[in-house]
């Protein structure tokens, strides 16, 4: 009995039918990029799991609309640039909060500034 509960975590990482990856290399992807250490769920790597495997579709459809009969990595890199515009888009993204929101201070100590000068007690 003790022999089969041992067995058990192994069993949980064999591979499931249908999976485009080995579901321990991706499990060991997620967990290399976590800095805390978590147990991560069945469905969450079956999941993980299905999901690039749809990148990995999705870019080999751009790829195949190619003229070309022999793709280079140029051609990859032109197919996967959505993936990886993501971290760009996102960076982006947080600049141009910074930016609004050092505005929006501007503006807040400028409508302060006036309300000063207009107030009901201020004398002219």
């Amino acid at each position: 009995m003790e022999q089969q509960q041992a067995a058990a975590p192994e069993s949980e990482e064999e591979e499931i039918e249908g999976l485009p990856f080995p579901n321990a290399r991706v499990v060991k992807i997620l967990k290399d990029n976590m800095k805390r250490e978590h147990q991560i769920k069945k469905e969450a790597r079956i999941e993980a799991n299905k999901f690039l495997g749809e990148i990995a579709a999705d870019i080999a459809k751009s790829m195949d609309n190619e003229e070309f009969f022999t793709l280079s990595v140029e051609h990859f890199n032109k197919a996967a640039r959505k993936y990886r515009e993501v971290g760009l888009t996102q960076k982006r993204i947080e600049r141009i909060k910074k930016i609004l929101e050092k505005q929006r201070a501007e503006i807040d100590e400028i409508i302060s500034e006036i309300a000063l000068e207009h107030s009901p007690g201020k004398t002219e």
